[in-house]
């Protein structure tokens, strides 16, 4: 069912905030299966009507709702990430921005929204957009760590960035079929040497001399 969205207007904006925060916990409850209109309403106690009402159809709902999950959590990664000057550092921040993220189900939320999207047309483009912001903050950020290491200008810091994205939502999805394996903390703790090894590599006189040459 999808209806004409309505423009938010005056008490029409708390009506919205309502619905958004009763389907980013149906997600987390429900997971995407579970997620419908009736589901939706049931979790904020409000006519499902209102939905369509204000957003059309339950797959835009989503939309607003992993949107405004992301701008909640854009703002405190990007204080966080700007305190990162070396690789290591990086990934020590990003495991405690993930463990609070994994704290309040903002991942499963993620996850269970994109698993929503596979195979769906109109549904997966509009969440794939959302992570753009998020892959141009990552990739920001790579670039300002490693712009002074030797033989690291070659590097493609939107693809990588891209892969970064992509190895953490899959990540998550194992652990939420097998929470007892800390596949994260695995994951991390692996991306912690990785990282400690590239620096010490990057700074080897060596290659410094290398990436001298080839300017």
């Amino acid at each position: 069912m999808t209806a004409t969205k309505r423009k938010p207007s005056g008490a029409g904006e708390e009506t919205r905030a309502r619905i958004i925060q009763a389907t980013l916990k149906t997600l987390k409850d429900e997971g995407i299966v579970g997620t419908s209109a009736r589901a939706i309403a049931r979790a904020g106690d409000f006519n499902q009507a209102l939905i369509f009402y204000h957003f059309g159809s339950v797959d835009d709902l989503i939309v607003a709702a992993v949107a405004e999950m992301s701008s909640r959590r854009m703002e405190r990664h990007e204080l966080r990430l700007v305190e990162a000057t070396t690789l290591t550092e990086l990934i020590q921040i990003a495991r405690e921005l993930n463990h609070d993220d994994v704290t309040a189900d903002n991942m499963t939320v993620l996850t269970q929204a994109f698993a929503g999207a596979s195979g769906n047309p109109e549904l997966g483009p509009k969440l794939y957009a959302l992570l753009e912001p998020w892959t141009n903050l990552i990739a920001t950020t790579i670039e300002r760590i490693v712009a002074d290491l030797p033989g690291a200008l070659d590097i493609s810091h939107d693809e990588l960035a891209r892969a970064i994205s992509a190895l953490f939502l899959g990540i998550e999805l194992l652990d939420d079929l097998d929470p007892k394996s800390a596949n994260v903390d695995s994951l991390f703790d692996s991306l912690e040497s990785l990282a400690k090894l590239l620096q010490a590599l990057m700074q080897t006189p060596l290659l410094q001399a290398l990436a001298s040459q080839s300017e």
